[in-house]
């Protein structure tokens, strides 16, 4: 049995922490209970409480990746070399119940999957180096793509073992809730269009969350729904963007069971797609001769 330790930061009931630890304790027995042994779980009452801490720890471990975290409702890392879990009480009680459960789910998985520190540290490729020589990236660029890209993986392999073990539709509502592209999504498209290392790092967010659904093409109730709420999270990119992330997509059909080797296949098809000639993807050569 897995043994959850919990600590609570702010004002959080115990019948939330209690119904957090039931659907966990579930997730946990569903699929393996002998996964993980142990997992810190920190439930905070606000979300700005969790990035701090967070902000807080990066600086502390030398974690030099940009702050992606802030819109998160619930994360999970082992930067200590425990699993953790964290729970932001103000944005995930927020959600559905089918897309709350499926979230806590998607973080029980990655402790299972990735609950040590060899999964949260990974070498800056070759192709990155060169394109950082280049002048294209710059290193703050490379790392924060590099994390986008391992995170997409991951995911994706989250909700592969998910789905296995038959966490079918919450893992459908959670993925089309993600998927939903906001009016803030279409607002940091608009002015990272601008900017080549902004272009860059919104399309990998984006990968992100097209890589979590991916698994769930598969299903014959559901496949064709997540295939729209994929297409549908493109729709405010230029077709040429839609058209390369989709294309990336496709690599994740070679992933096996090592996330090094899936990360590097990722990254090296991210590269290839999104580095065009020197730049990082933006408009079409069409689009900017019209500018």
């Amino acid at each position: 049995m897995v043994r959850i330790v919990v600590r609570k930061f702010g004002y959080v009931e115990d019948r939330f922490a209690d119904e957090v630890l039931e659907v966990l304790r579930d997730c946990y027995d569903r699929i393996n209970g002998d996964a993980v042994k142990i997992v810190d779980l920190y439930l905070f009452d606000k979300s700005s409480t969790m990035n701090a801490l967070l902000n807080e720890e990066k600086r502390k471990l030398g974690i030099k990746t940009s702050a992606f975290e802030e819109s998160y409702y619930a994360l999970h890392d082992a930067w200590h070399g425990t699993p953790r879990i964290m729970v932001a009480h103000d944005k995930i009680s927020a959600l559905p119940e089918l897309v709350r459960m499926g979230s806590l789910r998607h973080e029980a998985a990655h402790t299972i999957l990735h609950g040590s520190l060899e999964f949260y540290s990974f070498p800056l490729s070759a192709s990155l180096t060169r394109l950082e020589e280049e002048g294209v990236v710059s290193r703050q660029m490379a790392r924060d793509l590099l994390h986008l890209v391992s995170v997409a993986a991951k995911d994706f392999e989250v909700t592969r073992l998910l789905y296995g073990n038959q966490f079918v539709e919450d893992q459908v509502a959670f993925n089309k809730h993600i998927l939903e592209p906001s009016e803030e999504d279409r607002e940091a498209w608009e002015l990272a269009k601008e900017d080549q290392a902004s272009r860059l790092l919104v399309l990998a967010s984006i990968l992100k969350t097209i890589c979590c659904a991916a698994p769930l093409l598969k299903d014959d109730d559901h496949g064709r729904e997540t295939s729209e709420s994929i297409k549908n999270s493109l729709a405010h990119l230029p077709e040429e963007a839609s058209e390369r992330l989709l294309g990336i997509l496709e690599v994740a059909k070679k992933f096996g069971r090592n996330t090094h080797e899936n990360v590097g296949l990722l990254l090296a098809k991210t590269v290839d797609e999104l580095v065009v000639g020197r730049r990082t993807l933006g408009l079409s050569q069409r689009e900017e001769h019209k500018r």
